[in-house]
């Protein structure tokens, strides 16, 4: 199996089934260039380190990690995860702190606690397809925002909140997934006022936030006013490792409570052996330097990447310059379905993300998700210009 297209059923989130049959028959081909799938660096992982930390903690404190904990996490690790946070610019208690299974179920978790069938979500279109998926399991009534590479449309916003009063807007302002662009501080303190007129509680995804190449921004949760109207998601996914499957919830005490109860009912606990080794990682190794060195190697597969598309993409394809995360937000200039080109990439031996399962409302089919994030220069270089072949056959 290609070492690019592990875990197929995620690549295919929310996609139309004939997309799901190309990526699954492409998952089997070595030869495949892949910008799918926004996974992280692998060679970026820290491997020796882990292998030693995980091998010690074992031998230091085995019936410990093997052993039940409390539902809230681990408590070194929520006191490292305070301090984090306090980097990124948060103040924030440990008991307004909720240790995840990753990101994906803090996001499960805030759509099962605040969405009941029928109730609005205020979401930006597009955005991450895997949060429409987990929203969309509590039938809300999907209210989309505009979002671009020129920000949020605020009126929109605006109409949203005071049309139908959701309880919840989702939003990602440090680092949007799939544009890659943050939003501006004006544009962050009116979203705090709009929702604190409207008694909206919005949930901030920041899981690309520590990833900005045009310098720090700090999140939503860090501005005036946000401390009870902000609810944050974080991951340790995108900066160190996915596989340990740990994120947190930052929120007001007594949503914190309310979590605790599902959380407790879903599996109990976030694993002890991911949270013990993680926290030991973070406690002897230096986190910031090791986002540096990530920083420096994403930023140069960004810029290979729209160098290669300045190169062969000229007059047939627009594209986003991310500031942030993982992808490019291309737009087909002629109009065609990004599923249709698919099927001639994947006969170039190239493959992409269509952009369609990122819109929750009223998909757009002329847009495709170019993530170059597990990818070196070379292969993105040859991978483009495969593209563009297929865009010329087709």
């Amino acid at each position: 199996m290609s070492a690019h297209f592990p875990f197929k059923q995620w690549l295919t989130a929310g996609q139309p089934a004939e997309v799901e049959r190309l990526m699954k028959a492409a998952a089997e081909r070595d030869d495949v260039i892949s910008f799918a799938g926004g996974l992280p660096a692998d060679d970026l992982f820290p491997t020796e380190a882990m292998t030693d930390t995980l091998a010690r903690v074992m031998a230091e404190h085995g019936r410990e990690v093997l052993q039940y904990h409390w539902a809230d996490g681990y408590g070194p690790l929520r006191e490292q995860i305070v301090e984090v946070m306090r980097g990124r610019g948060v103040s924030v208690r440990t008991g307004e702190l909720l240790i995840t299974h990753g990101a994906q179920q803090a996001l499960d978790l805030l759509a099962r606690l605040f969405l009941r069938t029928g109730d609005p979500l205020g979401i930006e279109r597009p955005t991450y397809a895997a949060a429409i998926q987990v929203f969309k399991l509590q039938r809300p009534k999907l209210c989309p925002i505009a979002r671009s590479e020129a920000g949020l449309d605020l009126d929109a916003a605006r109409a949203v909140a005071q049309d139908t009063r959701p309880n919840l807007l989702y939003l990602a302002p440090a680092g949007h997934n799939p544009i890659g662009d943050a939003l501006t501080p004006a544009t962050c303190e009116r979203l705090i006022a709009l929702a604190a007129a409207h008694d909206a509680f919005i949930v901030e995804d920041d899981a690309y936030g520590s990833i900005q190449f045009d310098g720090p921004r700090p999140p939503l949760r860090a501005y005036p006013g946000a401390e009870e109207r902000v609810v944050y998601v974080g991951t340790f996914s995108k900066v160190l490792t996915p596989g340990l499957r740990v994120g947190w919830i930052v929120a007001p005490r007594t949503v914190i409570d309310q979590l605790l109860l599902l959380k407790a009912a879903a599996d109990l606990q976030t694993s002890s052996l991911s949270q013990i080794v993680l926290s030991t990682y973070l406690r002897e190794h230096d986190l910031g330097e090791h986002l540096g060195r990530c920083l420096q190697s994403y930023r140069e597969r960004r810029d290979a990447t729209l160098s290669a598309l300045q190169e062969h993409m000229q007059g047939v394809m627009r594209w986003t310059r991310p500031s942030s995360g993982f992808s490019v937000w291309a737009t087909l200039a002629d109009g065609r379905s990004s599923v249709d080109l698919l099927a001639t990439a994947l006969a170039h031996d190239v493959a992409f993300e269509p952009g369609a399962a990122f819109f929750p409302t009223d998909p757009e089919p002329h847009h495709l998700r170019l993530s170059f994030s597990n990818l070196r220069p070379a292969q993105i270089s040859e991978g483009v210009r495969r593209l563009a072949d297929a865009l010329r056959a087709g």
